[in-house]
């Protein structure tokens, strides 16, 4: 679904994988069309509105498979074995250990990289 604020094109069903590690998170996607990313904690940050919870989506939004966390692809920058999350029930973010937490895999791309129909 394409976010006509940001130019992102959102899939429509919000979990890849399942749980996954990071690592995981980032071999499902290598598994995708090459246009796919795993998108930074701006980009999460961006779906939430902080008017609704559990989940924080807008009223009305296209998503299915709706999950509680999701990771990004930013990297703490004081811990690089840990990266920034998208706590989507609360619409916080914060973060896990790269390694052990398992959280889910919301894929994103550029409208401008052929995303111009619903996935």
């Amino acid at each position: 679904m394409i976010d006509r604020l940001t130019n992102l094109c959102w899939r429509q069903t919000a979990d890849l994988s399942g749980p996954a590690t990071w690592v995981q998170a980032l071999a499902a996607i290598e598994r995708q069309d090459k246009r796919w990313q795993l998108p930074n904690i701006n980009e999460l940050e961006s779906l939430v509105d902080c008017s609704a919870h559990s989940p924080a989506l807008p009223d009305g939004h296209p998503f299915d498979a709706l999950q509680d966390v999701y990771w990004s692809s930013t990297t703490s920058l004081y811990e690089p074995d840990w990266a920034w999350a998208l706590y989507l029930d609360k619409g916080a973010v914060g973060v896990g250990q790269k390694t052990q937490a398992k959280f889910h895999v919301w894929i994103v791309r550029d409208r401008d990289n052929g995303a111009y129909s619903v996935e």
